[in-house]
């Protein structure tokens, strides 16, 4: 993919504004439907700051990525947003965002609409980066197709025949949220044990916190980044990897049940590629090969004939040029 960042844009190129709305980040980009990044931008959620700040902060940002672009609203061809759901993708509403605190039944479409006059569409994230990965990245004519965002949470895009699988009401695919050990950690969700409250980012993060408390561990800066007093993913993995008893076996689990989730989801859908894409593959195929062998050891072997289970191409591009590919048909 051709990321140029341009400031002044000619020509006929077709544009869209996509939008990948996290825990941790918004990012906002100028798309063009050949799939090149033109213009991208990444600002903190903050979401302590309350939902309304939030908004605000994404309404700035597209407000940033059209001047920068030297383009005129109109000439847009609309705005996608990859978000956290459950949610449904036809009205634009959110219906619940575990990761989002305060974010319940928000018609994030129409406020953004009524904002900038231009179409909007609002989709699953895992959904925007499944479709940005068919669309523009390592799956390419993969019809079907799963792939799961592993960040703060964890979301499921389901690629069917094709065409984004939503489900009856809208809200298929929420992988994080498969219960892998009925008697494990609270989830964000209210329900416990699920593949998000150990295998995600903050899954992770929460467990190490808990595990830091019970033994009473004075000082756990090595679990800090950069003397924030604030605990790092990047530091726990690092840790794990020098057999750091507190927390070896937590990182050990989180690779495990995410194995296991997977399993769960090639058994069910029989699908050609799994696609991971978010902040926990950065760590590579120390994350990749555990994630494979379990797969290929548990799931039925006719399923795994022909498996693949691969990272994202897109690498965090992945939600932004998803969700602007939503605004054009490319049948």
């Amino acid at each position: 993919m051709n990321r140029v960042k341009s400031k002044y844009l000619k020509g006929k190129e077709k544009f869209a504004i996509g939008i990948d709305l996290g825990g941790t980040n918004i990012k906002i980009a100028l798309v063009s439907k050949a799939g090149a990044i033109r213009n991208y931008l990444k600002i903190p959620t903050n979401t302590q700051q309350g939902k309304e700040a939030t908004i605000t902060r994404i309404k700035q940002g597209i407000y940033q990525i059209i001047s920068q672009s030297n383009l005129e609203t109109r000439s847009i061809s609309g705005i996608g947003i990859g978000a956290p759901g459950p949610l449904d993708f036809q009205k634009g509403i959110i219906h619940f965002a575990p990761n989002l605190p305060g974010w319940e039944e928000v018609p994030l479409a129409e406020i953004i609409k009524e904002e900038f006059k231009i179409a909007v569409k609002v989709e699953n994230d895992a959904n925007v980066a499944a479709w940005g990965e068919k669309t523009f990245g390592i799956a390419q004519g993969v019809d079907e197709l799963v792939c799961l965002t592993l960040g703060t949470g964890i979301g499921g895009g389901l690629i069917i025949g094709g065409k984004i699988y939503h489900g009856k009401n809208n809200v298929a695919g929420e992988a994080g949220h498969i219960v892998v050990n009925k008697d494990g950690p609270l989830c964000n969700c209210g329900n416990f044990g699920c593949l998000e409250a150990y295998s995600s980012a903050s899954g992770i993060k929460n467990r190490v916190s808990r595990r830091i408390k019970e033994l009473k561990i004075s000082d756990p800066s090595i679990f800090y980044q950069n003397n924030f007093d604030q605990i790092s993913l990047v530091k726990i993995f690092e840790q794990a990897r020098e057999g750091n008893p507190i927390v070896k076996d937590i990182v050990e689990e989180a690779i495990e049940y995410l194995g296991i989730g997977i399993t769960t989801l090639v058994n069910l859908l029989n699908p050609e590629m799994v696609v991971l894409v978010g902040g926990i593959t950065n760590e590579g195929d120390k994350l990749l090969n555990p994630v494979k062998d379990i797969v290929f050891h548990r799931a039925m072997r006719y399923h795994v004939a022909d498996l693949k289970i691969v990272f994202g191409k897109l690498g965090e591009y992945a939600g932004v040029a998803g969700a602007a590919a939503l605004l054009w048909d490319f049948d």
